[in-house]
């Protein structure tokens, strides 16, 4: 019995269109933005039980990202190596010994990258989307919301709804790099919306929590193994070793302590 290449064919461009546009849906529930400026309405979570923002952080391994498996206390094999290159890098002399600074550089891909998901209202279109964002961004945003000049006589912090505030996000390219450095809240505080409007927005929240699925260990792992054997191929086996390889991580930025797509904001 012959297959159908016609019906064949039939199949694996349906396969593929479905595929592709369900990533574009995907896609449309986080807020874009090319270069400028947009305002946005950071909106709550609508449970007690968890927090108006998901946490994460991302290992980028072979052209796809990965979820740290330490964000849900589960063994990670990619920061274990990473902390472990640092450790010898430091043993045979640091960075500057040898070839240690190209054993840096491979260490360095090995590093999880801090990433917050928010919903908000884009004040564009008035749509609910998810507001994807790297650790500078995310801390200036908790700086503001715990300044004084931003705390209504109430109270009211630049999350509240009624009064509140916007942000204003800015984006620029600063060596090929998308930054945000100047990114603020508007100091005068408005209501997110009407009351229905608002009962509205917070119907349409979206699961950012569940954006958050750990990478599989098995593919970690592998990826880890190949980097790590990379490293100590790069390291000079003459390098000398120093006694400050057990307390010195190099530039990990204790990022485990505040673990946070393609979607680099």
């Amino acid at each position: 019995m012959s297959i159908d290449l016609n019906k064949l064919r039939e199949k694996y461009a349906s396969m593929n269109k479905q595929g592709g546009g369900n990533n574009q849906d995907f896609l449309e529930k986080f807020f874009m933005l090319d270069e400028g400026e947009a305002y946005v309405r950071i909106l709550p979570w609508d449970r007690d039980d968890q927090d108006w923002f998901a946490e994460s952080a991302i290992h980028r391994i072979n052209g796809r990202n990965f979820h740290c498996r330490k964000v849900k206390d589960e063994e990670c094999p990619v920061c274990d190596a990473y902390y472990a290159a640092w450790k010898r890098i430091e043993a045979t002399g640091g960075r500057n010994a040898g070839n240690n600074e190209d054993a840096a550089t491979a260490a360095r891909a090995l590093r999880g990258n801090k990433r917050y998901y928010v919903n908000c209202i884009d004040r564009r279109t008035g749509d609910v989307k998810i507001l994807s964002m790297g650790q500078k961004l995310f801390n200036k945003i908790l700086q503001t919301a715990l300044d004084e000049d931003y705390i209504g006589d109430n109270g009211e912090t630049v999350f509240d709804l009624k009064e509140g505030n916007d942000l204003k996000i800015v984006k620029e390219k600063i060596g090929g790099y998308p930054n945000y450095d100047k990114s603020a809240f508007r100091p005068k505080k408005t209501p997110a919306a009407t009351d229905a409007e608002i009962a509205a927005a917070m119907d349409e929240l979206h699961d950012i929590h569940s954006l958050v699925r750990i990478g599989d260990y098995g593919d970690m792992k592998e990826f880890a193994d190949e980097t790590s054997a990379l490293i100590n191929q790069i390291i000079s086996p003459s390098s000398s070793p120093t006694q400050s390889s057990e307390s010195n991580e190099g530039d990990d930025d204790d990022y485990l302590s505040h673990l946070n797509s393609d979607l680099q904001f």
